[in-house]
């Protein structure tokens, strides 16, 4: 193998020429580079999207199932949570 010497400038414009190759042929999905922040539903929303009555939802939160996060007087719950909460936890299926 032959070693090559190369001035810094001429590497410097050489990786940025592969660089721009590189992307031009294989741009970033945007899907994977944007990261959504996490949903906050009110109660109302909550039951809707666990499909159950908003008494369940403060029943759940009573008992620790959903961690509701309190907003000065206003109660929201992230959607990745109830997404969790709902998975079973290796318990017995049915």
């Amino acid at each position: 193998m032959e070693m090559v010497i190369i001035p810094a400038d001429q590497l410097r414009t050489m990786m940025i020429e592969a660089a721009s190759i590189a992307l031009k042929y294989n741009p970033p999905s945007i899907a994977s580079s944007s990261v959504e922040p996490d949903e906050l539903l009110t109660p109302e929303e909550t039951a809707q999207f666990l499909k159950v009555s908003k008494v369940t939802v403060w029943d759940w939160s009573r008992r620790g199932i959903l961690s509701p996060r309190r907003i000065g007087n206003q109660v929201r719950y992230l959607k990745s949570e109830l997404l969790a909460a709902a998975r079973p936890k290796g318990g017995k299926k049915i």
